[in-house]
Parts: C-alpha cells; structure tokens; sequence
C-alpha cells in the first residue's frame, strides 16, 4: 500500500471522524469527491469537503481510555450532535482515533504456497488474515494488519503480486494491536450514542497522515504527536507505517508541574502553559513578568508574578523527560530509527515556543512543526495541530488501508451480530 490516497468509490460519500481524546472530543463530517483530472494534488484522488465540525471538552476520558461511561457518553453526544447540526446530515457511523489499550507494534513475515501457479486474492487474503489471527493472541485487539512489502520466491520489493506468477508468496506485516477490553469499551461508549463503529484508527497513524509530506514519507520519517494525556510517536518509511509507540505522559504533566510549583488553579497554570510556555528561556524573558493568581486567592483578588524564563525552567524538564522517554523507545524499535531522517512535531503541546528546536538537539535530526492538510471548508481553529488525528481520520479513509487491515477484526468487537447489523455491513462494504 502506498503513500498515496485512492479513489474508494466513484460515489459521493459522507465520512465522519471521532476523534476521542484526554482534553478534547472533536468530530468532522467530510463528503468526498474525485478529484478532476486536472487535480495536482500529489496523489491524491479524493478531495474532502468540510460540512460539519465541533469540539468538546472531554470528560469521563484518562489518555483516551474511558473512566466514566455516562460522562464520556454524553462529550461524544454534545460533539456529534454540534457538527450534526452544521452539517445538515445525519450521523450513522464513525471512524475512532485510538490512543488507549497500551498500543504496541509487530512486524512479522508470512507465506504461502501457491497452488494455482499465480498469485490470486484468495492467497492475499489468506495470508492477511493468518498475520491478524496471529497478533491477535493474548486478548489483543488488532488495529492494523499492513502489508509492508511481498516476496515471490526469491522476487523481492513487490508491492502488488495479484495475477504474477510464482510457487510461494510472502509478506511482511506490520501489525498494531490495543487491549480488547479497552476497545470494548470505547466501542460501547461509542454505540451507545446510537453511533456505529466503521473503523478504529490508531491515533498516531492518523497524525502522522495529516501532517507529513509525500517525500517525507518516501525518505523516511516520524511523527510525534503531543497529546494532553499521552504521547505517541509513529514511523513512516518507503510510504509505509512501519512501527508506532505510546507513553501515557502529555500536555497536562506539565500544566500539573506548572499549578503545584506555582499553587496556581489549574485552569491558570493551563493559560499560562499555552500563552507563555516555551521550552527554553531568551535574554528577553527575564525581563517579562507575567501575573497569576493563587489557589483560594482568586476571590480576594490576590496576584502573584513570575517572568517568563521562571515559567520555561519549570516546562523544560517535563519537556525534556517525553523528548527523551521517546527517544529511547525510538532507538529500541531497531529498524524504525535508522529509517527515520526526520521529526515532524504535532498535537495541542508541539506548539510550546522552541520545541522543535530542542527535540532536533536531542534527537540529532531535523524536526518541524507539522499542521494538518487544508480542506474545503474547514473552519481556521481546526487548521491547528491540535487536531492533526482528526482529519488524518478522514484521509485513512480514502487510503483504504482498512480493506487489508483492521476491518475484519473490529466486526468480531462490534455488538451488533443480528441479522440486519450484518446486512448492513454488506451495503457499506460494496456500496
């Protein structure tokens, strides 16, 4: 599977995202289109159209996991029904962002003998559904079963083996699986909204899609996305998603240091955070004091002042501590880590002043800061990091990569097993 989008249907579609996360639950409503054939859109051959978008604040959610069923119920209700509204459709099914259930990456190889002397999609599938069946050991749930590359006998670096001749075929795998529980959860959170699951997407995965360029992926890159409750990082190589990691460590550690250093409330310390954060202090900063108020002091009025590069010494550490907890799991992923030439930075924290700068330092790499792809219609607010998973929601779609990937296995969690949840899994599949 490449890099590049694919047309998924020549009919229009309407595509929602739900993207659930620990400060915020965003929903996007798309309808999709091909696009003209004049189109330069460096592979892309479906165009988005924005109908439909709201956020919540989150509640009843700890790193993406739920912890409080009605709570968590009733953000994703208010964030559907908000985008609903503006829209002017109805919402039937979703795709979910997943960053709980303790994601973890496997690559492994598989083969099988060819029969028939050629390689048909009975043997793909055959050999896909051997690859998830095998990952899904240990109550695992599998997000992604992709196809890295195919070998025909001693052929290499085959992308499509489909009608070429050959006695064994072989593919590499990479897998991404969550705690089945977990997803149990979510997905009944999700349902109870009356909300059909159409696909769960890791949560970095559909970052990383959003915000990476095509020659990025093509040389090698990761993308670390700077959540509130976690932090994760994904991989992406020759076009494909090779390896993702997850550390439940985020945005609101360091609002958490920056209220009990400075016994600020923790709405202030989070304003401070996101209007003065930097991750290190300039000459400048000593010389701009910033006011806040104390806890059990906001009513008296009472004010307290800090500079700017007092505020940076608290930040850095917390900082540093995630740069380097990624880091390390990045070179202990082998492979991933000579891959990766460069760092893309996103999510709600990587806006911090200077975080690119002292994540190339410590990473020994380029970094940027990478903002979402623009679609029609999308308001400017969603055009921010903050919402990188979003819309990489909508263009994993269009990739299709569920078709190989994740698809079978989520309908063995869905709790609609009746006669007509499986008619209508028929309907979407093939209309």
């Amino acid at each position: 599977m490449t890099y590049t989008t694919t047309i998924r249907s020549k009919r229009q579609r309407i595509v929602t995202a739900l993207d659930i996360g620990t400060s915020k639950v965003c929903c996007l409503i798309g309808k999709t289109s091909p696009a003209p054939d004049w189109f330069e859109g460096k592979g892309d051959a479906v165009q988005f159209e924005v109908l439909g978008f709201d956020h919540t604040r989150a509640e009843g959610l700890k790193a993406g996991m739920v912890t409080h069923l009605d709570s968590a119920e009733h953000c994703i209700r208010a964030a559907v029904d908000a985008a609903e509204r503006m829209a002017g459709v109805t919402v039937e099914d979703v795709h979910v962002s997943v960053t709980c259930g303790r994601l973890k990456s496997e690559s492994f190889s598989a083969s099988v003998a060819l029969p028939a002397g050629a390689v048909r999609d009975e043997d793909v599938q055959r050999l896909l559904a051997g690859g998830r069946q095998y990952a899904a050991r240990d109550k695992r749930a599998v997000l992604h079963a992709l196809p890295t590359g195919y070998r025909l006998d001693e052929n290499s670096g085959i992308s499509e083996p489909q009608g070429m001749c050959g006695e064994r075929l072989a593919v590499d795998i990479h897998t991404v699986t969550a705690d089945e529980v977990a997803m149990r959860n979510l997905m009944l959170c999700v349902e109870r909204c009356h909300l059909g699951v159409a696909g769960l997407v890791a949560a970095p995965y559909a970052s990383a899609l959003s915000v990476i360029t095509q020659d990025e992926a093509k040389l090698g890159v990761a993308c670390i996305d700077f959540g509130a409750g976690t932090t994760t990082i994904s991989v992406i190589a020759d076009g494909h998603f090779i390896h993702t990691d997850a550390i439940a460590l985020g945005g609101n550690a360091i609002t958490t240091d920056i209220a009990r250093t400075l016994a600020a409330p923790i709405d202030h310390a989070e304003r401070l955070k996101t209007l003065h954060g930097a991750a290190f202090a300039t000459l400048s900063d000593e010389r701009e004091i910033i006011t806040y108020p104390c806890v059990g002091g906001v009513a008296q009025g009472s004010l307290n002042q800090i500079t700017k590069a007092q505020l940076a010494c608290i930040i850095r550490p917390r900082i540093e501590e995630i740069l380097d907890l990624m880091r390390r799991r990045l070179a202990s992923s082998g492979l991933a880590a000579e891959v990766a030439q460069h760092l893309v930075l996103t999510g709600g924290g990587s806006q911090l002043t200077g975080l690119p700068e002292l994540a190339s330092n410590m990473f020994g790499r380029p970094a940027r800061l990478g903002r979402p792809r623009a679609m029609n219609g999308l308001p400017p607010v969603a055009t921010a990091p903050d919402f990188s998973a979003a819309i990489g929601l909508l263009l994993h779609w269009a990739r299709g990569d569920d078709r190989l990937g994740a698809r079978t296995e989520q309908r063995f969690l869905r709790t609609g097993t009746g006669y007509f949840a499986k008619v209508g899994e028929w309907i979407m599949e093939n209309f």
